[in-house]
């Protein structure tokens, strides 16, 4: 009966504790219901065990004292309440590695008196039953089984002690990172946002006032180019530092994309990070090889769920959790890529055929060349895209200006950024719009921002192009970490502090899997873009020339070829391309590495983006 009644108030205890960190983290509310099981189950668990455990303890000493005929009321409840005490400090323990429920819990005075209120009495009315009923239990000797058992009891308990303080056996590593002084890490990527639709890299539009303002009060890099023209290589060279045909020749959207090197999360983690990533899914989930490092990876379904909304917030819960510890926080959107949904630019006398939402079965028939657009139904695709951009804007500006109120994003390390951007009529009539099967400036040229109050001066701007592949050993350096030998990027970090231009250096890029295997490279204003195999069978029915060489700075949207003049420079930088080309397509084929089949939720949610038909 006592140890029933033990589990019983344990059980409610526990419950109320786990109840009461999942209203103060919404987690229900953000449909993170994941998070809210967890938080739920261990203190219930632990508060179960601590009360039977309790209730035995207190048994055995009762029963000694009604042995020996010394029954006082008072020493039943101080006795019971000690080892109560003693157990809700040991529940409360694994919440003190959350500092956020601490600090919830100092601002709320009436939770905390409610809290207290119901707590003292369930323990109050135990002790009052466990003492009546060991009164009577003495009296008729039956607690021979409690004192056969006593040292297993007494081994139970130390255990149940031990294995609740674990956690804060493991919270050196944090600890340690907090006493560094290292930041916070925030890595923002919208995917598929053209550098060109930002405010501060030249759009006339007013399509990112929010991400503008950030961008103002940090550092902008006018030329930064990805690493990749579509969202899986390019999202894994730049966790890896490295190109995409150096980590794998086989990037087939039918199978899992191994990730041997050790991303950058995983470093971050090792130093005592908490790592967290909230994404769109698709070619960015954990599927596809990127949750290593991360102790949270969600992944979220935007086409079904409307939106990065619920992103945004699961991630903000997040911060709120940690806040308190250094963090690795990931926050990848889909959003603006197709479908396209707001209309906040567009005309509906544009329209023409095309409904209010476009998704990709529209793409796939003007890629198809079933559906031919005339100029305005154009004008009118080009409007959702710059909507569904202004949408993005509002969505992770907010989420950003939240984390500004709340004192957590000025002493945060801040990096937005786009994997790639989106091609829109600028070369192809009917393959518009899209991504992955060149290597032009719409697809390459992508937006990245910077900010860290009092270490990255504000308002900067950097001329020099760079890779995505720089940020990686950029992040570590500004964390205090050592480099990866196996990174190909530079680091960035002297720029990022002192605003001095990097030394100029190649940067190089590579497209696979949507067309032709395509390499590129560019020297200051100089690109040249190899396609050593342009006939190879490719999903996309564009034709490839093998060579095509720009002067950005004369050409910048690269409408005149100057391969058929070739100088001197541009042809060492061609030679880089041919010696890398056949350095890596020499090596096995794409089938030959071949993995297994993904999940097929996660085909179909590759579907509803346009990926697959």
């Amino acid at each position: 009966m006592v140890l029933g009644e033990g589990a019983a108030v344990g059980l409610f205890v526990g419950g109320l504790l786990g109840w009461w960190e999942v209203w103060l983290n919404s987690d229900l509310s953000h449909r993170m219901f994941w998070l809210a099981t967890q938080r739920l189950a261990g203190p219930t668990v632990r508060g179960a065990g601590w009360g039977i455990l309790a209730s035995a303890t207190l048994a055995l000493v009762m029963g000694e004292l009604a042995r020996r005929g010394r029954r006082p009321l008072w020493i039943a409840i101080v006795c019971f309440g000690l080892l109560w005490i003693a157990g809700l400090a040991a529940l409360a323990f694994p919440f003190r590695e959350t500092a956020f429920v601490l600090h919830r819990f100092s601002s709320h005075a009436l939770t905390r008196t409610v809290f207290g209120l119901i707590t003292a009495a369930s323990l109050l009315l135990l002790a009052g039953r466990s003492w009546d009923a060991l009164s009577r239990a003495g009296d008729s000797g039956n607690l021979g089984v409690l004192t056969r058992f006593r040292f297993v009891i007494a081994v139970l308990a130390a255990a149940w002690v031990a294995l609740t303080l674990i956690p804060w056996v493991l919270l050196p590593r944090l600890s340690a990172a907090r006493a560094s002084g290292r930041p916070s890490v925030i890595l923002v990527s919208l995917d598929t946002l053209r550098a060109d639709r930002l405010g501060v890299l030249g759009s006339a539009r007013p399509l990112t006032p929010l991400l503008d303002g950030i961008a103002t009060e940090g550092m902008v890099f006018e030329q930064a180019m990805s690493a990749a023209p579509w969202t899986l290589p390019a999202h894994a060279s730049l966790f890896a530092s490295r190109l995409p045909f150096d980590q794998s020749r086989h990037w087939d959207y039918n199978h899992e994309v191994p990730l041997p090197q050790t991303l950058l999360a995983e470093r971050l983690r090792e130093a005592g990070y908490r790592t967290a990533a909230f994404t769109g899914g698709g070619y960015v989930s954990a599927q596809c090889g990127f949750s290593q490092g991360f102790e949270i990876y969600e992944d979220h379904d935007e086409v079904v769920e409307g939106g990065p909304e619920t992103i945004a917030a699961a991630a903000l819960a997040w911060v709120r959790a940690v806040r308190r510890v250094p963090f690795f926080l990931f926050v990848h959107t889909y959003e603006p890529h197709y479908p396209y949904v707001h209309a906040d630019f567009a005309n509906p006398s544009d329209a023409g055929r095309l409904p209010s939402v476009v998704t990709y079965k529209e793409i796939d028939a003007i890629h198809s060349g079933a559906l031919i657009l005339s100029e305005a139904e154009r004008r009118y695709l080009t409007d959702l895209y710059d909507g569904d951009v202004a949408h993005a804007d509002r969505v992770i500006g907010r989420f950003l200006q939240t984390l500004r109120r709340e004192g957590i994003l000025d002493g945060a390390l801040l990096v937005v950024l786009s994997d790639h951007g989106e091609e829109l009529w600028d070369r192809e009539p009917n393959y518009s719009p899209d991504h992955g099967h060149s290597l032009y400036q719409e697809l390459m040229h992508v937006p990245l921002l910077v900010r860290w109050p009092g270490r990255v001066p504000a308002g900067s701007r950097i001329r020099t192009p760079v890779s995505l592949i720089d940020l990686a050993p950029t992040l570590l350096a500004l964390t205090g970490l050592p480099g990866d030998p196996a990174h190909q990027g530079r680091s960035l970090a002297r720029t990022m502090q002192t605003a001095e231009e990097p030394p100029p250096r190649p940067i190089l890029a590579e497209a696979i899997e949507f067309g032709p295997d395509r390499f590129l490279i560019r020297e200051g204003n100089l690109k040249v873009v190899l396609t050593p195999y342009p006939d190879r069978f490719s999903i996309v029915p564009i034709p490839a020339r093998t060579l095509e060489v720009f002067d950005l700075d004369a050409d910048p949207l690269e409408r005149h070829d100057l391969s058929a003049h070739l100088t001197k420079p541009v042809a060492e930088m061609v030679d880089v391309l041919w010696r890398r080309a056949r350095g890596v397509l020499s090596g096995p084929t794409r089938d030959d590495e071949a993995g297994p089949p993904l999940p097929e939720e996660l085909l179909q949610q590759l579907r509803s983006l346009g990926y697959l038909h």
